[in-house]
């Protein structure tokens, strides 16, 4: 049984039987992990202030087979109170659970991620170019036009205007041009 202590960003946190959580995190040493967290789900449960998604902490896990989270401290980030008050923030945090692989440190990503939230403006094609997807040079995978405007996550291809409304609304994440 080992024991790391490592900053993380919460992407999300789902419930896991009757008194747990699982929590998906993007940690700054170890890349994307998700940890178990028992009694999470508890009223009086010392993680649930500090778990939710878009909070920055530093977290001290275990790992045996998987990893267990025994404490975390909430660390604000410095340009924003409340990061999960800007509208780009959860869209920001749903990129990274969908398209970053878990256990792959990258600590250009983590970078990336913590000037995403202390930096006043927010931009989701400076975040998709770090993880590899930049619009620059994009086209839209439907019709080749330049001017793309929206990133389609299950199928990761850029999308014009006219083009997106062929594709679900709750996939598609709108890039600044």
């Amino acid at each position: 049984m080992k024991e790391y202590v490592t900053e993380a960003v919460v992407l999300a946190v789902r419930p896991r039987g009757e008194a747990d959580r699982v929590a998906d995190m993007l940690t700054k040493d170890f890349g994307r992990i998700e940890a178990r967290v028992v009694g999470g789900r508890k009223i009086l449960s010392k993680f649930s202030p500090h778990l939710n998604p878009g909070m920055r902490v530093v977290v001290r896990l275990v790992k045996k087979n998987v990893f267990t989270l025994t404490d975390v401290v909430s660390r604000p980030f410095l340009g924003s109170r409340s990061p999960r008050a800007n509208k780009d923030v959860l869209p920001a945090l749903f990129l990274v659970r969908s398209l970053i692989p878990a256990a792959n440190p990258d600590p250009k990503l983590w970078y990336a991620l913590a000037v995403f939230f202390e930096g006043e403006e927010k931009s989701i094609s400076a975040l998709l170019a770090v993880i590899g997807y930049n619009a620059r040079h994009a086209k839209c995978e439907a019709c080749g036009d330049v001017s793309v405007r929206y990133f389609y996550i299950p199928d990761q291809v850029f999308v014009c205007v006219a083009c997106s409304v062929k594709f679900p609304e709750d996939a598609l994440l709108y890039i600044t041009p």
